[in-house]
């Protein structure tokens, strides 16, 4: 009985901050580990089945909506973290207000997604999926808008149950969805279903919020909440925009099929994208206390460890991927997708750039400095454009990959220089040993990739060279990471 309630009150309770950071790591990692891990087994059963036609047509729907959806995102649930996280005394009334702007939104995104959104589309097939698609945005952003409150609470245990929740759904209507008819379609509708049961079990933890969100809606707060907002609204639709454009203009000039064999690598990739979020979401909170206390070394010190730790996972995924792209794709998808492991081997790459992005973003955000950052989201969203639509004719979906790795290191650039203007942190100084670490691992994962074995022992191995490594490099972060571990524990 000790031994639970020790475990109860680590996993459950906030009792100090090195010890709520650790407990909402742990659930943020659970959640998207093995939410990921569930969702890759239908994802890779559909695109299989349905053949890479069928989940194109699949992935340029949801590529569309996705293009639709930063109306109704316009970093309302953001903004609602921060000002919680700094002013838990008015949570319900941020959380209210909140609300509502986000449902006027959500509103108008869905009338765009049904009546404007078949303007863009050459596809007929994708059209038809619409509809269902408008009602998958409306329930994940709504799951998702409760997570930003379980963030701001930092209670992420909640976020982590409903996520897992989410994806055990969409397994299960997949499968069910897809032995009844191999379409997009039905699996459209699989997903519209579990996004709606991962809204309904956030709802359910939230009830007395949601059961008071008429009598605590406060109208002074709209026009402060908005005022922060639009530079995230500008900055969030260009780089929606920058993030699904390859999709659309490939949905113009080529094939289905090729859109098929993008999407592979770009799923996967997309999958890790949310590694760096667990950090980030974990470290936020108290970020902006810090910021919010005028405490710049508290807030270096957030950043680099943060930094260092994001730099520690991005080295070996970016050189494991790219060692490994074709095997990877392979084993995954088929000997059908592999048009798409050169594009995959590219992708992965950005992580090298988007994952610091992450955390850089966050601290722009805690100093409520993101109006600097629209031009520069406008500038290379325009120049996606432009090196795609240069880049495709000569390299085909390879050369959109590279217009994407492009422009992701000139954003990227700038917000490195931004963010050290902001509260200077020395992130570079600390990764020199990951670096090392991990380029002795690509060594690795090459030789038994040549010598013939199988990609996921070559894999574990070559995942066990880099921890060696760090261990005899002395890498500090891993001493951090174990502090902050034993500390939660006491």
């Amino acid at each position: 009985m000790n031994i639970l309630r020790k475990i109860k009150e680590l996993l459950f309770h906030n009792r100090g901050g090195r010890q709520t950071v650790v407990k909402n790591m742990f659930w943020l990692t659970f959640s998207q580990i093995v939410s990921r891990l569930i969702r890759a087994v239908i994802i890779i059963y559909a695109a299989r089945v349905l053949g890479a036609a069928e989940y194109g047509i699949f992935s340029y729907a949801l590529g569309l909506a996705s293009f639709f959806t930063i109306f109704a995102d316009i970093g309302i649930g953001q903004i609602l973290t921060r000002e919680v996280s700094q002013k838990p005394e008015k949570a319900s009334l941020y959380f209210s207000t909140a609300f509502w702007i986000k449902a006027m939104l959500l509103f108008g995104t869905s009338l765009l997604i049904l009546f404007a959104a078949p303007h863009f589309s050459k596809l007929e097939a994708a059209t038809a999926l619409l509809p269902f698609v408008a009602f998958l945005v409306v329930f994940d952003n709504l799951r998702e808008f409760s997570n930003t409150f379980f963030r701001a609470k930092e209670k992420m245990e909640y976020e982590g149950i409903t996520t897992v929740l989410m994806n055990i759904s969409i397994t299960a209507f997949g499968f069910i969805a897809i032995s009844i008819s191999a379409t997009a379609s039905s699996f459209a509708l699989s997903y519209v279903a579990s996004t709606g049961a991962g809204f309904l079990a956030a709802a359910f933890i939230l009830r007395e919020e949601f059961f008071h969100v008429i009598k605590n809606f406060d109208r002074s707060l709209i026009r402060p909440l908005l005022r922060s907002a639009w530079p995230i609204a500008l900055t969030s639709l260009l780089g929606a925009f920058m993030l699904n454009v390859d999709i659309i203009i490939l949905g113009w000039l080529r094939t289905a099929a090729e859109i098929g064999y993008y999407s592979a690598g770009q799923k996967v990739v997309q999958v890790l994208y949310t590694i760096p979020s667990i950090i980030t979401s974990a470290l936020f909170p108290a970020l902006s206390r810090a910021v919010s206390a005028h405490d710049p070394k508290k807030v270096a010190s957030i950043m680099e460890k943060g930094a260092a730790a994001i730099f520690l996972l991005a080295f070996p995924l970016a050189t494991g991927g790219i060692v490994l792209g074709k095997p990877i794709i392979l084993f995954l998808y088929g000997a059908e997708y592999l048009p798409g492991a050169a594009v995959f081997q590219i992708l992965i790459s950005t992580v090298l750039v988007v994952f610091p992005g992450m955390l850089l973003g966050n601290l722009i955000l805690a100093y409520d400095r993101q109006k600097s950052v629209a031009v520069y989201v406008a500038l290379t969203s325009i120049g996606n454009v432009v090196l795609d639509v240069l880049l495709l004719p000569l390299l085909g979906i390879a050369g959109v990959a590279l217009s994407t790795l492009a422009v992701q290191i000139m954003y990227n650039i700038f917000l490195w220089n931004l963010a050290k203007k902001i509260n200077f942190f020395r992130a570079l100084f600390h990764i020199r040993k990951s670096f090392i670490a991990s380029v002795l691992m690509g060594i690795v994962a090459y030789f038994l990739n040549r010598l013939g074995f199988h990609v996921l022992i070559t894999i574990a191995a070559s995942g066990a060279a880099y921890l060696i490594c760090l261990y005899l490099l002395k890498e500090h972060i891993v001493g951090e990471i174990k502090g902050m571990i034993r500390t939660a524990r006491t």
